[in-house]
Order: C-alpha cells, then sequence, then structure tokens
C-alpha cells in the first residue's frame, strides 16, 4: 500500500514536471519608438487572443523596452499584440508562430481634448514635439489680436519688446501656416493678426525649419506657428483705426492682410504720438530659416549724454512723433520656389528730459556728476530684404540680398556742473549684405551637403559737436576754446565661406565635417578738432587722431560628432581655427601681426526620462578676441566728459561655461517647468581702467589678467488651473557675480548677489470678469571684496518691486470696460508711484466697428525718479514722463 502511494506521487510530480517542460514559459518582448527614433515610455503592450479577450499587459519602460510572459499552453494562432500610447496611432501586429521580438515605429497623432467631457476644459494638443493651443478655447470676447491670445497661454511668456518665450527660452521664430513671412521680425504679426483667422497656435520644440534636415539633424530650437482657419482665402482683412485725443494726441493706422498658400501679406501704416513705439513692430526677435554667420557690425562710439531711460513701459515717457511703413509680401511659385519682401520706413521725432546725479565711491574720495539734459532726437530707419528660398526634402535652397540705411540725428541743452551749453549728434549707418546657402541631400546615400557664402559692407560716421570749451587743460593745452567736434567712422568689409558634409546613415554615430575662410577688413578713422576763441579749427594737440588699418583672416576646420540612443542623446563639436590678425598705425609706430591656433569645444548631453522630461548638460570652451575698438591708440570724445583710448595689445578672452537643465512638461494637465544653472568663468588679458577727476571721465584699456565669474540659477513655472480657469506663472532668477574694477590706479573687486522674482495671474472670473497680475521684486546688493590697497568699505543694497493689476468687465454683450494699475516701489525712495488708466471699448459687430476710450495716467503724474546701484556708483535720475492722457479711437475691421 505504501508502495502503491509512493508510485502515484511520483507519477504525479513526473506529469506535474512535463508540464511545465511542454508549456515553457515564452517571453515576448521589443521596444517602442517615434518616427525620430525616440523611446515612448508608458506605451500600453495588450496580447489579446483570437476571441479579442487580453490574455496578459503591460507598459514600457524609460527605454522604451518591454517584455510580457507567455504562459499558456495553447496555440498562439490568431493572438495578436496591440500598442497604444497617448499621442501617437495604435498599432496591432499578429503574432507569428516561434517569434517573440516585435519592436513598434509609433505615428504621431493628435488626440483632442474636447473628447474629454469637461465643458470648461481649455483644447491643447499634444503630437510629437509639438503642443497645440486651440485658439478658440483660450480667446476671449475683449481679444482684438492673436498677440492678446498669445500672452495668456500655458507656458508661454511675453516680454515687453515682444519676444515670445516657452518655458523660459525665446522662440527661433513665428511662422504663419509654416511660412516664414515676418523674416524674424515677427513684432507687427502679433499685433495686428486678428485671432479670428487663426485656428491654432502651435509651440514646436526641436524645430528644424529645413527640409532636408528634419529627423536628420537634432536643433534645441523652439519655434512658433499660426495655424490658418482657412489657407486657401483669397480675403483682404486687416482694420482702420483712427484715433484723436488730448493734450493734442492722435493715432492712426492701416493694416492689410491676405493668407494663403500662395500668397501672404501683411502691411501696415502707422503714425502716432500717443508713446507707442512703432520700431518695435520691425525689432529683429527671431532669427530665420538660416541662422547668424557671426558678423555683427561696429557699435555706436559717441553718445550726447551718460543717462538711458528709465525703467518703466516706454509708452510712460516716450514723448514722441512716429511714422511707419511696413510692407512684407511672400509669393509662392512653381516647384516651391517662395520669393520674399520685406521693407521698412521708419522716421520719429522724440524728446527725453531728465535730471542726474551720480556719485562715484572712492577710496578717500567721493565724486558727484550733476547733470540737467533735454534731448530731441530724430531717428530714421530705412530697411529692404528681398529672399528666395526652395525649401525641399531633396535640397534647400536660400538667398538674402538686403540693403539697410538708419540713422539718428539728436540736439541737447546740457547743464553739467553748472557748467551750460549745446551740443549734437548725427549718426548714420549704411549696409548691405547678401547670403547664399543650399544644402542638397546626396543622391542614393543620406547624406547631406551644405555651401554657404556670405559678404557684406557696412559704415558708420558720427560726428558729435560740443559748443563748450570744456576741460581746456585737457584737451586744449590750457587755453580757453569755445567748442570742439569729435569724427568717428568705421567702414568694414565681411566675408565669409564655408562647406560641410553631413553623414546622415543609421550608424550608431551621426557625423558632420565643415570647414571654411573669414575674412574681416576694416578701418577706424577719427578726428577730433577744437574751435579756438577766433573760431579757427585746430587739431586735438597731444596726438592726431586715429588711422588704423585692420585685417583678420580665419580659416577653421569644425567636427560634430551625435549619438541617439532611444533616451539619451549625446554630442559633441570640435572647432579647430586659425586666426591671422593685422592692425597698423603709422602715427604711432604700431604695426601687429597675431597668429593663433585654438579650438572652441563644446559637449552637450541630454537624457530622457520620460515621454514629456529630460535633463541636460552642456559644456562650452570659447576663445574670443578684440576688435577694431580695442586696439586704436589716438583720444576719442565719447560724450562731454569721456575720453577713451588704448595702450593695451590685442584683447583676449577665453571663457569655460557649465549649464545643466531640467525640462519638464505636462502637456494634457498644461503645467510646464523648467530649471537652469549655469556657471561662467572669464579670464582675460586686459581691464579697462578709468580715471576721475571734477569734470571729466578717462578711460583706457591697459594690460591686466582679469578674472571674472557669474553663476545663474533660474526657475520657470507655468500652470493652468482648471478649476479656476487661472493661468498661474512663476519666474525666479538667483545671480553672483565677481568682477573687477581700475579706477584711479586702485582695483576694486566686487561681488554682485541678485534676486528676481516675477508671478503672473491671469484669470477668468465668475460674472464676465477677468484679473490679470503681474507682480516683479528685484532684491540686489552689491558688495566690495577686500583688496590690496583698498579698504574702502562699499556694501550697498537696493530693492525694488513693480505690480501691475488689470480688471477686466463685460457689463453687457459687446461692451468692456477695463481698469488697470501699476505700483511701483523702491527700497532707496519713500516715493510711491500709481500709475492708473482706465479703457473702454464697445464693439458694433454689425457695422464691424469698435468704438475706443482710452484715459492714461489718471493721477496725471510727470515725474518718475530711479535709483541704483552698481558696484561704486549710485545713480539718481529724475525724469519727466508723459502725464494724463485721453483719447478716442474708432477703429474699422475690413
Amino acid at each position: 500500500m505504501r508502495n502503491r502511494f509512493r508510485f502515484i506521487l511520483t507519477s504525479i510530480f513526473i506529469l506535474y514536471i512535463s508540464s511545465n517542460v511542454f508549456a515553457q514559459k515564452r517571453l515576448l518582448n521589443g521596444i517602442v519608438s517615434n518616427r525620430s527614433g525616440n523611446a515612448i515610455p508608458g506605451a500600453h503592450i495588450v496580447v489579446k487572443n483570437n476571441k479579442d479577450f487580453i490574455i496578459s499587459f503591460t507598459y514600457t519602460d524609460t527605454k522604451g523596452r518591454y517584455s510580457i510572459e507567455l504562459t499558456d499552453a495553447s496555440s498562439t494562432g490568431g493572438w495578436a499584440v496591440e500598442v497604444a500610447s497617448i499621442g501617437y496611432k495604435k498599432i496591432q501586429e499578429v503574432l507569428l508562430p516561434n517569434k517573440y521580438t516585435y519592436d513598434f515605429l509609433m505615428e504621431g497623432q493628435a488626440i483632442d481634448l474636447k473628447e474629454v467631457k469637461i465643458k470648461s476644459r481649455p483644447i491643447i494638443i499634444s503630437k510629437g514635439d509639438t503642443v497645440s493651443y486651440r485658439v478658440g478655447s483660450f480667446s476671449r470676447p475683449e481679444d482684438r489680436s492673436i498677440g492678446d491670445v498669445i500672452k495668456r497661454l500655458p507656458g508661454i511668456s511675453v516680454a515687453e519688446n515682444g519676444q515670445i518665450s516657452f518655458k523660459g527660452k525665446s522662440i527661433q521664430n513665428l511662422y504663419i501656416q509654416g511660412d516664414d513671412l515676418m523674416d524674424g521680425r515677427y513684432g507687427l504679426a502679433t499685433k495686428v493678426i486678428d485671432k479670428e483667422m487663426i485656428k491654432s497656435i502651435d509651440v514646436i520644440e526641436h524645430f528644424q525649419p529645413i527640409n532636408v534636415l528634419k529627423d536628420k539633424v537634432f536643433t534645441d530650437d523652439v519655434a512658433m506657428n499660426l495655424i490658418l482657419k482657412d489657407e486657401n482665402s483669397l480675403n483682404l482683412a486687416g482694420q482702420a483705426m483712427l484715433g484723436l485725443g488730448l493734450p493734442e494726441q492722435y493715432d492712426a493706422a492701416l493694416n492689410g492682410m491676405i493668407f494663403n498658400k500662395k500668397f501672404k501679406m501683411l502691411n501696415s501704416l502707422k503714425a502716432n504720438n500717443i508713446g507707442v513705439d512703432l520700431a518695435s513692430d520691425f525689432t529683429q526677435l527671431g532669427t530665420g530659416l538660416v541662422g547668424d554667420v557671426g558678423n555683427s557690425k561696429p557699435k555706436s562710439l559717441l553718445t550726447l549724454g551718460t543717462v538711458g531711460g528709465p525703467d518703466l513701459p516706454k509708452g510712460s515717457y516716450y514723448m514722441n512723433q512716429s511714422e511707419l511703413l511696413n510692407i512684407n509680401n511672400l509669393v509662392t511659385l512653381k516647384e516651391d520656389l517662395k520669393i520674399r519682401s520685406n521693407i521698412q520706413f521708419f522716421f520719429d521725432k522724440n524728446r527725453l528730459n531728465y535730471t542726474s546725479n551720480l556719485d562715484n565711491y572712492l577710496a578717500g574720495d567721493t565724486l558727484r556728476y550733476r547733470e540737467i539734459q533735454r534731448v530731441v532726437s530724430k531717428p530714421y530707419s530705412i530697411n529692404t530684404s528681398f529672399t528666395a528660398t526652395v525649401n525641399k526634402d531633396s535640397y534647400f535652397l536660400n538667398n538674402k540680398l538686403s540693403f539697410n540705411v538708419d540713422g539718428n540725428f539728436s540736439t541737447s541743452f546740457l547743464d553739467f556742473n553748472d557748467e551750460n551749453f549745446n551740443q549734437s549728434l548725427n549718426q548714420k549707418n549704411l549696409s548691405f549684405f547678401n547670403d547664399f546657402s543650399f544644402t542638397p541631400a546626396m543622391k542614393n546615400t543620406n547624406n547631406i551637403g551644405d555651401v554657404r557664402w556670405y559678404f557684406g559692407y557696412s559704415k558708420n560716421p558720427e560726428h558729435l559737436t560740443i559748443n563748450a570749451g570744456l576741460n581746456p587743460e585737457l584737451l586744449n593745452q590750457g587755453l580757453s576754446y569755445t567748442g570742439s567736434t569729435q569724427h568717428t567712422n568705421i567702414p568694414t568689409f565681411y566675408n565669409h565661406i564655408s562647406f560641410g558634409y553631413r553623414i546622415s546613415s543609421d550608424a550608431l554615430i551621426q557625423q558632420n565635417y565643415q570647414a571654411g575662410i573669414i575674412n574681416e577688413w576694416q578701418l577706424f578713422n577719427s578726428k577730433l578738432n577744437i574751435r579756438q576763441i577766433d573760431n579757427t579749427i585746430t587739431n586735438y594737440g597731444l596726438d592726431v587722431g586715429n588711422n588704423l588699418n585692420w585685417q583678420r583672416d580665419r580659416i577653421f576646420t569644425n567636427a560634430e560628432y551625435l549619438i541617439k540612443r532611444s533616451a539619451w542623446i549625446a554630442s559633441i563639436s570640435l572647432p579647430l581655427i586659425g586666426q591671422s590678425i593685422r592692425y597698423k598705425q603709422d602715427d604711432y609706430g604700431m604695426d601687429a601681426n597675431k597668429n593663433q591656433f585654438f579650438i572652441n569645444p563644446s559637449a552637450s548631453l541630454r537624457l530622457l526620462l520620460n515621454a514629456e522630461d529630460y535633463i541636460s548638460l552642456n559644456y562650452n570652451k570659447k576663445n574670443t578676441f578684440g576688435g577694431i575698438s580695442n586696439v586704436y591708440r589716438g583720444t576719442v570724445l565719447t560724450n562731454y566728459r569721456s575720453l577713451f583710448a588704448n595702450s593695451a595689445d590685442l584683447q583676449e578672452h577665453q571663457s569655460n561655461s557649465i549649464a545643466a537643465i531640467y525640462d519638464f512638461k505636462r502637456t494634457i494637465s498644461m503645467f510646464f517647468a523648467a530649471a537652469r544653472i549655469n556657471y561662467r568663468k572669464v579670464t582675460a588679458n586686459t581691464i579697462l581702467a578709468s580715471v576721475l577727476t571734477a569734470d571729466v571721465q578717462r578711460t583706457v584699456l591697459l594690460p591686466y589678467k582679469n578674472d571674472q565669474s557669474s553663476t545663474d540659477f533660474s526657475v520657470d513655472l507655468s500652470k493652468y488651473i482648471f478649476v479656476l480657469n487661472t493661468t498661474f506663472s512663476v519666474n525666479t532668477v538667483v545671480r553672483k557675480t565677481n568682477y573687477n574694477q581700475l579706477i584711479n590706479n586702485t582695483l576694486y573687486p566686487f561681488t554682485n548677489k541678485g534676486l528676481t522674482l516675477e508671478i503672473s495671474i491671469d484669470s477668468k472670473l465668475p460674472g464676465e470678469i477677468t484679473l490679470g497680475y503681474k507682480g516683479r521684486g528685484f532684491w540686489n546688493r552689491s558688495k566690495q571684496k577686500p583688496g590690496e590697497g583698498n579698504n574702502y568699505d562699499i556694501n550697498g543694497k537696493t530693492k525694488r518691486f513693480d505690480q501691475y493689476l488689470n480688471i477686466g468687465y463685460s457689463p453687457i454683450t459687446n461692451l468692456f470696460l477695463n481698469l488697470s494699475g501699476r505700483h511701483i516701489y523702491g527700497s532707496q525712495s519713500s516715493v510711491n508711484y500709481l500709475f492708473v488708466d482706465l479703457q473702454t471699448r464697445y464693439k458694433f459687430v454689425k457695422w464691424r466697428t469698435d468704438f475706443e476710450l482710452n484715459i492714461t495716467n489718471i493721477a496725471n503724474i510727470k515725474n518718475y525718479e530711479v535709483f541704483s546701484l552698481s558696484s561704486n556708483q549710485y545713480y539718481v535720475s529724475r525724469y519727466e514722463i508723459r502725464g494724463r492722457t485721453g483719447i478716442v479711437k474708432v477703429i474699422f475691421n475690413l
């Protein structure tokens, strides 16, 4: 009996083992990624039988990998594996016998949240690297342009100059249905394009505007694309506006636009004297399809004064008479050829009146400068550019030709330390350039070539006339005189030619090689003339001015390598540069020839944490060298109390920077965040040395090892709170800077610490009430560190609070009331400022006409003070600003 029982147990055990042998576990596995090669974490993997019953399921990990154990002993015939993920099309594949590895390549698909039955929930769509905001979900009846909608989108911020940013990063450009109509000058577009013309606002991360490079060249750029409701429309849209008010106020505009596949046009004619800065309509905010080659025109050297505008919105103090004609047209011809013209004519007359007190704290002494100035400026600008572009999958061709003329003629009355005189400044800038790019895909390969040729010419004559015999001991060998005139001009020719070849195979490492030459030829001409008592004109007696020849030639090669895996991307760039600089100034016996070889390496590593978050680490080393403005030897009178010259060799900077970024995004819940930390150290071989006296400042560039460092930490948060219909945003920046100043032969090492905190709220309240709040706090501390021969203690602290509140109310349909207030408080003064504005607008829908009443600065504040502490200088400036004004406008919508 016992043996029989043992036999039964043994038989059962053998059968159990046999069943497990024949029904052995099978492991279904694979990787899920998108068409860009990026892993898709969190994808839902389901195995179903032939009756559509779920056998097993799992989710992909952070690297897009999955595995499922199949233990059913029955046949898998007719079984299927199904893959689903938000923002992608669902995929299903039938299982094959004896095959257990299945990789999936998912195609993006928009997920429209209006299917979620929450009536108050705005619609936002995530598709790969694109976040799409439905305009109808975020717009309000009182909005006039698409720019009003953009300002309240979660994750988006708009600076006062019109610059748009996403999660704290400036957009590369703004496009209209994929076309770059504005050439990076998109300020006008956001102001005048009607929100009713736009279906959605797309924000595209890792944006690649060149089709032949898409999915082959990784970028970190962000772009914005306005998607039209009807891209086949031939209707002319726009506005005609006329406004009149007191005291002697006027505002007029005529805007016309057409947007369709073949033709896009945005033209504008404007004039006003109400403080609206028309120059912001064509300020270069984006980079266009082709990035800059690194050429920059010489900066202006001469100024009338030493004080800029106040820290207020420009409309608060800008006393102007401005006119602008802005013409932008784009035509699409056969073979995808796009022809674009961008032309601006801008003319202005404005005035700025201020009083400035500057205290210079030195070792054992304090020097005070008092300045009262009444400035009248007449700036003008004429910009023209013509661009031809073909942007195909097989090649990219672009040529841009540009002519620009701008300048300013300014006059002023100045009281400096109780000495009164008049002065004038005439500035002109003339330039042209041609930029050609050709990027073809090589036949029968995935490789890409690249050719670019840029050449340009510019000149910038300046003439400063001072009708007073200031500081005769410095300017006229102690003899009295009646005036002086400073002339400068820096004509420049620039040439850049480069060739590139990109290997874009499916291999582990993507490669890009580039070589080219850069040439720069310049002249520095300056002369300082003295008008003597007898009205004769003589040259400045201590030197002969400047006639400096400059030539810089560079030969460069660059090798870039990129490794892209499912969860991380690494890249390194190794540009090797050979440089020859020669500058010659016979009058001072200077004939220098510098030859250098150097490398400017950079590297980055990006780790994808999931489908929406990543961490990025970046390193950059850069060697830079001064230009012609850093080596001239003759004295230049840059303003009525400042003399500048150079006594050092060629300026050299070596910088090292390290940055880390954490980027967080939850598109569906509309929560966007980014944190950045950056450390940068710069070592220079020169320092600016200043010699201050009671009435004049002499500045000389001297040889000196000069170290500077800065650390920045910033956080950007933006969240749409559904239950409150509110967009809440926070931006904070913490900064620490170490630098040196050499004043009157004493070295002053300084440490500056600053904190900026900005909070903004945009809310739609019940009862047709809207609330907008923006508060900004700034704390700064400037402390002098102990230095040799310097025991003067400078430890200054400043803080400033700037708050803006806007309350909107619509008591009846099409009537909108807005009351706004701006409160400003600074710790250096007991004076508080409260600016209050009122706006009323009524829309006659049947007439397509708006009637608007604006009253600004109701409290009639006419003066504004600014207090500033920087290193060893303390500024107090008082400005005349615009008082109370009122204007009635009639706006007709075409």
